[in-house]
């Protein structure tokens, strides 16, 4: 009796924190929701139904975790009448190892993480970055803090994982440097800056040295001790004059970049976040945002560099949100998924749907991206691709079974990866990443044997139960590739088909079913 009346005043304040947390939650998402539906008022845009659900719960898998999912999860959610269904899947999905390899695979691109040329990480300092970076996003470690330790940190790469932010730039020079910050942190055009503007930005990186080991490939980091002064200066027109080695050129940028009350950085993250749950940024492309001196001021207008017209209200109020939960990135996904952006369906007016998906009124159409598409093609086929490195180091070959997003390594590839666009992480820019169906993609999928053998092996499971009926086996293949069932229409198109074959070659049927939705735009877009 007495454990209880201990344990009791605990589980009030659980809950009651549970139910201030949510309504906090609510509140944000009818906020941000105000928002959307000011915009899209104001350009007289038709309001848009909510997708349906079994949309969503692809959208959302997807999105999120990179997988598709289960038979049964998705036979619990269509089934679910719940009215927080979805906020329930959002933060299943948001606390998955799946969405934490996602996010690692994200950073991965947007940080160079490579071991081979032009990159020249090496596999260790490859691992090590990798596992950071995925650490952080399991704890959801506030972006505020992950990006000063990047920008402050000294020591060996193999062993202090974030020193490999100025390992990872193919041009090590103050002026490469500053230009790989630029585009990581700040969503900027380095070359776009004025001349003098870019000479004030490479200061800040012009102490940065290194130093070999005796341990193969292996730097030391570090900040030059020899006394100097360095003249540096941000994009937006501030100077200073800092003494080093006493201050360290590198801290006085991050003291500035993440100043909470300085917004160059909290809205160049929650662009490029939210362009990685629609395919596009707020200000689109992400790594193009408005130059602080010609357009900060305006942003809803395009700029001179190719910057997209944008709602320059809803980048402020996630940028607000996201410093105000400390840069929490789970929280600010949670936001983004919760949105009407986000639950909206995919098409309207055919006169409106080119506006309408610039300005988020209706979730925009794209191609799954390399490794996810891989991901879900080769649980399609149950065949799982095969990888290791194709160039004599660093001799690595990765367990049967990994998944696609989770390789570390830009390296290691296949040649079905990088046909489908898998970034070579060269540069770090978003067009890296190709997101366009070609030709060559479509005859894959079309002519594949690999794809047709083992899409028929795939179905064998269906043919020995002979409990199944007709329905229970298409419902499976539907639920597995597609997260819905088939509609009558296409009930009777399968039984049509299976009739008009012989009895000894029905079993072929399944398989067919399967390699015909794996060539369907419903499974290889995201929509």
């Amino acid at each position: 009796m007495g454990d209880v009346k201990k344990i009791l005043p605990v589980l009030l304040l659980t809950t009651v924190c549970i139910l201030f947390c949510a309504s906090a939650a609510d509140d944000s998402v009818k906020q941000l929701d105000a928002l959307l539906k000011k915009d899209w008022q104001k350009n007289e845009l038709t309001p848009v139904q909510s997708a349906p659900d079994a949309v969503f719960l692809r959208r959302a898998y997807l999105d999120a975790a990179g997988i598709l999912p289960t038979v049964a999860e998705a036979r619990a959610f269509l089934r679910d009448k719940s009215p927080e269904k979805r906020a329930k899947l959002i933060e299943k999905l948001i606390n998955s190892p799946e969405y934490a390899d996602m996010m690692a695979m994200r950073y991965s691109d947007m940080y160079r993480i490579k071991s081979e040329f032009p990159i020249n990480l090496w596999p260790n300092a490859v691992q090590a970055y990798h596992r950071y970076f995925l650490d952080n996003a399991r704890r959801d470690r506030s972006y505020f803090d992950v990006v000063r330790e990047l920008l402050t940190s000294n020591g060996s790469n193999f062993r202090v994982p974030a020193a490999n932010f100025f390992r990872a730039s193919a041009n090590r020079t103050p002026s490469g440097l500053a230009s790989s910050a630029a585009l990581s942190l700040l969503g900027m055009r380095y070359e776009n800056l004025s001349e003098d503007r870019q000479k004030a930005l490479a200061g800040f990186f012009s102490r940065i040295k290194y130093k070999s080991t005796n341990e193969w490939k292996e730097e030391i980091v570090f900040c030059n001790p020899e006394p100097a002064v360095v003249n540096a200066g941000t994009p937006d027109g501030i100077d200073f004059v800092i003494n080093s080695p006493q201050q360290d050129p590198r801290k006085v940028f991050a003291d500035w970049l993440l100043n909470r009350d300085n917004r160059y950085f909290a809205r160049a993250y929650v662009n490029r976040v939210w362009s990685w749950f629609f395919g596009r940024g707020i200000v689109e492309p992400v790594d193009d945002m408005p130059l602080p001196e010609n357009f900060w001021s305006k942003i809803g207008i395009a700029s001179v560099s190719g910057s997209q017209p944008s709602n320059s209200e809803l980048l402020d109020y996630l940028a607000d949100y996201f410093v105000k939960n400390n840069g929490s990135t789970r929280k600010l996904v949670r936001l983004i998924m919760s949105s009407s952006a986000y639950n909206a369906d995919w098409k309207t007016l055919k006169a409106e749907q080119t506006l309408a998906t610039q300005r988020f009124a209706v979730y925009p159409v794209r191609r799954i991206d390399s490794e996810v598409f891989i991901d879900i093609l080769s649980i399609a086929v149950r065949n799982h691709e095969s990888y290791s490195s194709v160039i004599p180091e660093p001799f690595t070959y990765l367990p049967k079974g990994t998944r696609a997003v989770q390789i570390a390594d830009g390296s290691i590839s296949s040649r079905m990866l990088d046909s489908f666009g898998r970034p070579p992480r060269d540069s770090g820019r978003v067009s890296e990443r190709k997101r366009q169906i070609d030709d060559s993609q479509r005859l894959f999928l079309m002519n594949s044997g690999w794809i047709y053998t083992n899409a028929e092996r795939s179905t064998r499971h269906l043919l020995r139960n002979r409990k199944l009926t007709f329905r229970n086996r298409a419902d499976e293949i539907y639920l597995s590739l597609l997260s819905r069932y088939p509609t009558k229409a296409e009930y009777r198109t399968i039984e049509q088909y299976i009739s008009s074959l012989g009895r000894k070659k029905q079993w072929r049927v399944w398989g067919e079913v399967v390699w015909a939705l794996v060539n369907s735009k419903e499974f290889i877009y995201q929509h």
